[in-house]
């Protein structure tokens, strides 16, 4: 399939994700409803993705992708609450929480986060323009809290707005680098595709359940949680649209 069109689904990411650290930097801070509201569309999206598009894709590749699945889910979770202490999505504004080893390490956790972003996408656009589609759409939804997320992070600890802009255009690069490795890497004898695909349905899953539904579930707003069942839903109107 082509690069260039996968290219473009992981620049337009990338860009929300730049467009989220733009408002932190205009605004300094954003109503909470509005992020969890995106948030936990994104959550609902995502998790359905992974579940009911991803996974059977990479299944009927091979049976053995489910180990895949695991390993990416291990991945994620490894550079996100191993390596580096656990930080939320949404603003952040304890300034005695983040040191700069600490914004040093959210940082790396979502450079990761957002290689298996591009990765999906490029691995998708590979078995078929449709799935390529539905995991681009998945990960728009919650790039824009993304985004706000680590400037908020940088900001507090560095005290200059500098260390938020950079740090959003190179997590917008990680995503770009993902897509390309797979293109890169793919070929007739190494099908990295379909491991490509099982290891981002691995890390969407961890997004999704172990990132973003626990924000939700702590939400200030009690309705909030129903809002991940409309996310589930845009995956079925979505997949109805496009396939």
């Amino acid at each position: 399939m082509d690069l260039g069109l996968a290219l473009v689904y992981s620049l337009i990411s990338g860009l929300m994700i730049m467009l989220g650290g733009w408002f932190f930097t205009i605004r300094g801070q954003w109503e909470k409803k509005f992020l969890d509201i995106f948030i936990a569309l994104g959550a609902g999206y995502i998790l359905a993705v992974a579940l009911l598009d991803m996974i059977p894709e990479s299944y009927e590749a091979s049976p053995y992708s489910m180990f895949f699945v695991i390993l990416g889910y291990l991945i994620v979770h490894l550079f996100e609450h191993v390596f580096t202490p656990h930080f939320h999505y949404g603003e952040e504004t304890h300034e005695h929480l983040v040191s700069h080893v600490v914004s040093a390490s959210a940082l790396l956790g979502l450079l990761v986060h957002n290689f298996f972003s591009g990765v999906a996408i490029g691995s998708g656009m590979l078995k078929s323009e449709s799935v390529g589609l539905m995991i681009f759409l998945g990960t728009l939804l919650h790039k824009l809290p993304e985004g706000f997320t680590i400037s908020s992070i940088m900001f507090v600890s560095h005290h200059r707005k500098q260390y938020s802009f950079f740090s959003t255009v190179s997590l917008a690069l990680a995503s770009l680098i993902g897509t390309s490795a797979v293109y890169l890497f793919n070929g007739p004898n190494l099908p990295i595709k379909d491991i490509a695909l099982a290891l981002s349905a691995g890390t969407f899953i961890h997004v999704a359940t172990t990132d973003l539904i626990p924000r939700i579930n702590d939400s200030e707003y009690r309705w909030m949680p129903l809002v991940i069942f409309l996310g589930v839903g845009l995956f079925f109107i979505s997949s109805l649209i496009i396939h």
